[in-house]
């Protein structure tokens, strides 16, 4: 409620006639403990306001000391006021206030320390002392939040910038490494260095892929994803991932089951971010399911025009209470020291922001011990039928 208006204020309060008895307007003060006022309203115009306080003191002015002027104060008295301890909290005393069956909050409470009457608190003190609390809390989390922004935009810009020093230098140490590698300049004596320059390679791809990947994640913390977008044939796409995939998929000994109806529509997308998709969902899938398990590729129309493409395991899974971490970036399913897989944890962060990005959304069902599921949806709009284009 941005502009409340005193029509958002209003409360339904039943008015009474002008010609009504004062005892019948005493008899429901009685029944309705909380009213603290009555309008008075003659052919729906209002013609003035009943105070509790002000009629009782007079009515009781008026008749009280004649019906119970001589009889003990027990005889009004509430016998089972809200009596709070002295080091109550005023959060458990405003619970306990308005909780109370047979007391109304307008009475107030009685404040004892140690068993012995201390003072008498009202409604009107707890809810302004109340709402000052409130308030603190609420500048506090404030404060929190943008202290909170300011460090995650510091780390984001650190890692961008670190990532840009660390990859100059390590392009170099791979491009060397490679030139070694290849032997352009002769052969390497003894031949054992090979072996060494080998590892050297592997591990500068290795660290620049993982370097990349935290400049991407910063880059899309940062809000800054660039779309690239072409018409593109997803049948094609995956037939190039699973080209580039197939040693993997060899040394890793698992079966691959493509099923991709020749229909598919083209796709408006980044064809990039297309492709890193299906890397990174079948690189994890390659990663986490062991020899001897299956791996399928799957793509169909949804019935409301969009497209859907899923890459299911045979894998490890994931554990249900880890389902919604690992789509959180650096988050991963083992521990620092349970680990048996390198990666940075954000494969599937990444992926999911490059979905959201085009639209889409990523789905996430795994059973542990059993496999895992993901599903990426894109929408309909982004769908390029022979249709349109023969329009066009």
């Amino acid at each position: 409620m941005p502009n409340p208006t005193a029509r958002d204020l209003a409360e339904p309060v039943t008015p009474l006639a002008p010609g009504i008895s004062c005892a019948e307007v005493f008899d429901r003060l009685l029944d309705e403990g909380d009213l603290l006022n009555i309008p008075v309203v003659e052919n729906g115009r209002p013609v003035g306001l009943v105070s509790r306080q002000d009629f009782l003191l007079v009515y009781v002015r008026m008749f009280g000391r004649e019906i119970y002027g001589r009889q003990c104060i027990t005889a009004l008295m509430n016998a089972n006021p809200v009596i709070v301890d002295a080091w109550m909290s005023c959060e458990d005393i405003n619970t306990k206030l308005f909780s109370a069956p047979e007391s109304s909050p307008l009475q107030g409470f009685i404040v004892e320390e140690n068993g012995r009457y201390l003072g008498l608190g009202s409604a009107a003190t707890l809810m302004r002392v109340t709402a000052d609390i409130v308030m603190a809390r609420a500048e506090e989390l404030e404060r929190q939040r943008r202290r909170a922004e300011a460090a995650n935009e510091s780390k984001t810009q650190f890692l961008a910038g670190m990532s840009h020093e660390l990859r100059t230098p390590l392009n170099a140490i791979i491009g060397f490494a490679d030139l070694m590698r290849l032997q352009l300049l002769g052969p390497l004596e003894p031949p054992r260095y090979l072996d060494y320059v080998q590892d050297i390679h592997h591990s500068g791809v290795h660290l620049l892929r993982m370097i990349n990947e935290l400049l991407d994640m910063a880059k899309i913390e940062a809000g800054h994803v660039d779309l690239h977008e072409d018409v593109i044939d997803l049948r094609e796409i995956g037939a190039e991932v699973l080209r580039m995939l197939r040693q993997s998929i060899e040394t890793a000994r698992v079966k691959l089951n493509v099923v991709m109806p020749s229909a598919l529509p083209l796709i408006s997308a980044d064809e990039q971010h297309v492709r890193r998709v299906l890397v990174n969902l079948l690189s994890n899938a390659i990663k986490f399911t062991p020899a001897g398990g299956a791996i399928t590729l799957r793509a169909r129309e949804l019935d409301n025009g969009g497209l859907e493409f899923c890459v299911c395991d045979t894998g490890i899974g994931i554990p249900e209470d880890k389902l919604d971490k690992v789509l959180e970036p650096f988050e991963q399913v083992e521990n620092s020291f349970t680990r048996t897989r390198a990666g940075t944890g954000l494969g599937l962060p990444l992926t999911k922001a490059m979905v959201e990005a085009h639209g889409g959304t990523l789905k996430l069902e795994s059973r542990f011990g059993q496999g895992t599921t993901v599903c990426v949806s894109l929408p309909a709009e982004r769908m390029i039928r022979p249709e349109s284009i023969d329009a066009a």
